[in-house]
């Protein structure tokens, strides 16, 4: 127990305020995802049969991945394709959430789901919200 402490405390001032933030905001959007997301897309990102499409490995999500502010506060519809799945249902759009609380869902979902994590800058990812249609 004493080793994981110091492990702890070494990682922490480790790590830059940058990281520390970062770490912040990943942890404020999973929390975030848990209560907005996961219903439909689970928790793991593996969807919901063929209703809702999988977030975890997502073809969509990579392909989307700048989009995907506007998607969570606009919702989307229509036929979209995940792999080898069409998917219809629409996924209702997500209005309360601030810039920063969408920003977070953004960059927890883009570090978690994908094969290989996408990191997009925080300021792209707040002016694209705000410039959503």
């Amino acid at each position: 127990m004493r080793s994981l402490t110091f492990l702890c405390l070494l990682f922490l001032f480790s790590c830059s305020d940058s990281e520390l933030v970062d770490l912040k905001n990943i942890s404020h959007g999973a929390e975030l995802y848990k209560n907005y997301c996961s219903n439909c897309h689970q928790m793991d990102g593996s969807g919901l049969a063929q209703l809702i499409p999988p977030l975890y490995q997502s073809d969509y999500l990579t392909e989307n991945a700048g989009a995907l502010p506007c998607i969570i506060k606009n919702g989307l519809k229509g036929k979209i394709r995940v792999g080898s799945n069409s998917y219809t249902l629409a996924m209702p759009a997500v209005r309360n959430l601030s810039r920063d609380d969408v920003k977070d869902i953004c960059v927890y979902v883009l570090q978690k789901f994908p094969k290989t994590p996408i990191v997009i800058a925080d300021s792209v990812l707040k002016n694209t919200h705000k410039n959503c249609p």
